[in-house]
């Protein structure tokens, strides 16, 4: 981020090498929520991968998938699935934190 200039556009930086234990595990998403003060339950992850998404909804938090490195299809267990970052709109985010969460089920 520093390299190309966007290190002062986020409130919070958090990086797997922050947490004691990696994705699938829920720590890197529940330790950028503490550094801004939101509950998980109040949060959107956008995330390209299926360890990340499991990682976010074990977080408690709502997920955005972008289908950049995986086909769609493997992405579902997201919120809701995009093919590209600029289909995301600032509307997009408060709607999904309104709507009722989709359940939950771990890869087992």
């Amino acid at each position: 981020l520093e390299e190309i200039g966007l290190s002062d556009a986020f409130d919070a930086i958090v990086a797997g090498e922050d947490v004691p234990v990696g994705k699938p595990a829920p720590d890197v998403f529940l330790l950028a929520a503490r550094k801004l003060d939101v509950p998980p339950e109040r949060t959107v992850v956008v995330e390209d991968a299926t360890h990340g998404i499991e990682a976010a909804r074990r977080a408690g938090m709502r997920v955005i998938a972008v289908a950049t490195s995986q086909p769609p299809e493997r992405l579902l267990a997201a919120d809701r699935v995009v093919r590209s970052l600029a289909e995301l709109r600032p509307e997009d985010f408060e709607a999904l934190l309104n709507s009722p969460k989709k359940p939950f089920i771990p890869a087992r």
